[in-house]
């Protein structure tokens, strides 16, 4: 019964993290995450990431992606898809530049691993950026719907350049794997999750409301979310971006309202808390004293990296530069993609299981900073519409 217990420490101190993080007015998920780094490994090694943590954690991510996708709009989501697109474009091409500069001239590493190691440093994740976006109730905006749009098509472009990598510089075993064989089935999946979406779900979610059984259209909603995530990882993409478009498809809908207060309590109650918990988990502080510096500027590289790819693409298409700033440190939380990479550079021989620690460590720590950031410039906006808001109504009395 030892995970019963687990479960128990992670649903109270998420909520006693989450309590502190409002009252020193930082994201909740800040707190949440630091309870895995507190709990886990690196201090008290009270929790440990195993195989129960490990999926329950994968269902939490899947859910509140999915919850963002039942929140979301897709027609600005289509709206913005050239900002989007420019700014994923961006976000890849600045911190692989910068990491390969940095990872050629001052550690002596070959090019190819550099080059991967950049890679890894370029991939995006915006679950936790979803949360603080939920909580500042900035979903729905148009820096959001650029967030969003920018981290699929992130996953696209990384998923294209790793199957060109790979087939250039991996091992004979990864060589043999074409690249028309890697990104074939990523853009067949976009063709069949689409097509259900226009199709399946509206048929599906009317079926279900006719069963005579408790919860029909909720199981129904899950069954499609589930299903789709299913279907993105058979085909190499992220499970994450299959029930988001699961959700996506659902919020056109008329079962949106509905489902929407039906699937958050489920995901914020159990499934979610272990998520954000199961990243701080992966923290570890042993035998990093000898790469200190190269974790240091690595963390440097891939915040800056983002941060200016999505703030540049933004401002190319309009945005002011808080605007724009808002997208960038929405691009910097990094997550299952990052992994992905670095797993395949590892059995490509290309880094050693030093430096692969050390990138999960990156990951993860530019991830524990981003919400922080995000808040920042969230703040910092609504602070200066309130200004020009409050010089508006002055100027109307006199």
């Amino acid at each position: 019964m030892n995970y019963l217990l687990q479960l128990v420490l992670i649903l109270v101190l998420t909520k006693l993290g989450a309590h502190l993080a409002n009252r020193f007015k930082l994201p909740t998920v800040i707190g949440e995450l630091l309870v895995g780094v507190l709990a886990g490994p690196a201090v008290f090694h009270i929790l440990t990431y195993g195989t129960f943590i490990h999926y329950f954690a994968e269902i939490g991510v899947i859910i509140l992606m999915f919850i963002a996708g039942l929140e979301g709009d897709l027609k600005q989501l289509f709206h913005y898809w050239k900002p989007a697109l420019t700014v994923a474009t961006l976000g890849v091409i600045f911190p692989t530049a910068a990491a390969v500069l940095l990872c050629v001239g001052m550690f002596d590493f070959s090019l190819k691993t550099a080059l991967f190691l950049g890679l890894i440093l370029s991939a995006t994740s915006v679950s936790i950026t979803v949360q603080v976006l939920k909580e500042m109730s900035y979903l729905n905006t148009r820096e959001g719907a650029i967030i969003l749009g920018a981290a699929v098509a992130d996953d696209i472009i990384c998923v294209v350049l790793l199957g060109i990598s790979t087939s250039l510089f991996g091992t004979a075993s990864t060589q043999n794997s074409s690249i028309i064989g890697m990104v074939v089935p990523k853009v067949l999946f976009f063709v069949i999750a689409i097509a259900l979406a226009k199709w399946l779900v509206p048929v599906f979610l009317k079926i279900a409301s006719k069963i005579q059984s408790s919860e029909n259209v909720t199981t129904g909603a899950l069954i499609l979310c589930f299903g789709f995530a299913f279907l993105a990882v058979e085909m190499g993409m992220s499970d994450v971006l299959g029930a988001y478009i699961a959700g996506l498809a659902i919020s056109e809908t008329n079962f949106k309202e509905q489902l929407a207060a039906k699937i958050e309590p489920i995901g914020y109650a159990v499934f979610i808390p272990v998520f954000f918990v199961s990243i701080g988990l992966e923290i570890t502080f042993k035998g990093m004293q000898n790469d200190l510096l190269f974790i240091g500027l690595l963390l440097f590289v891939a915040i800056l990296g983002k941060q200016l790819g999505g703030a540049i693409g933004g401002k190319l298409f309009g945005l002011t530069w808080n605007e724009s700033n808002i997208v960038g440190a929405g691009m910097v939380s990094r997550g299952e993609m990052a992994l992905v990479v670095a797993n395949v550079a590892v059995s490509a021989g290309l880094i050693d299981h030093n430096h692969y620690t050390a990138m999960i460590v990156v990951t993860v720590m530019a991830t524990l900073i981003a919400p922080s950031m995000l808040k920042v410039f969230i703040q910092r906006g609504k602070r200066v519409v309130s200004g020009i808001q409050l010089n508006k109504t002055s100027e109307a009395k006199s």
